[in-house]
């Protein structure tokens, strides 16, 4: 690649084209504005509390998700898989909410770590107004040349 052909967009200091700076400026703004139409409330940890029950009735994977608060702003997951006769209980893990940014009290994304000795299962929840969409990372541990999985389901209470 020849990089002499290439050339500086200007060479005079961004800081003397104010037209440009109002540009970036209101294209920083633009993913906040998107995050704000969004949702139009704000969710909080406990908003993510109940028992969420998997929309796919056939489903091979989790089954049913039941959050918990530990206190004003912990939480616990306990997960289900299905097995039969009666689905698997994978026990229960801590779980971390994030926003969307450092000052973002609007929580909507969490996570939870799950080990089962065999695999490690990491799950990343997302809350919208209806539903709650679980996808669940799954490394094996065990040695046993399994591939490692993605899925993604969706819950409802």
């Amino acid at each position: 690649m020849n990089l002499s052909s290439f050339r500086p967009l200007s060479t005079e200091p961004t800081s003397h084209k104010p037209q440009a700076v109002a540009r970036r400026a209101w294209r920083a703004c633009i993913p906040v504005l998107a995050l704000t139409a969004l949702g139009s409330g704000h969710a909080a940890p406990a908003d993510f509390v109940g028992t969420w029950t998997n929309a796919n009735a056939s489903t091979q994977g989790i089954t049913r998700v039941v959050i918990s608060r530990t206190s004003t702003t912990a939480l616990r997951v306990q997960v289900f898989g299905k097995c039969s006769p009666t689905d698997c209980d994978w026990g229960q893990a801590p779980a971390i909410t994030y926003g969307a940014n450092v000052q973002d009290a609007d929580h909507r994304t969490a996570s939870a770590v799950f080990r089962k000795g065999f695999s490690t299962t990491l799950l990343v929840l997302r809350l919208s107004a209806r539903s709650l969409s679980v996808q669940s990372l799954t490394e094996f541990t065990d040695g046993s040349g399994r591939q490692n999985y993605a899925s993604e389901e969706v819950f409802r209470r």
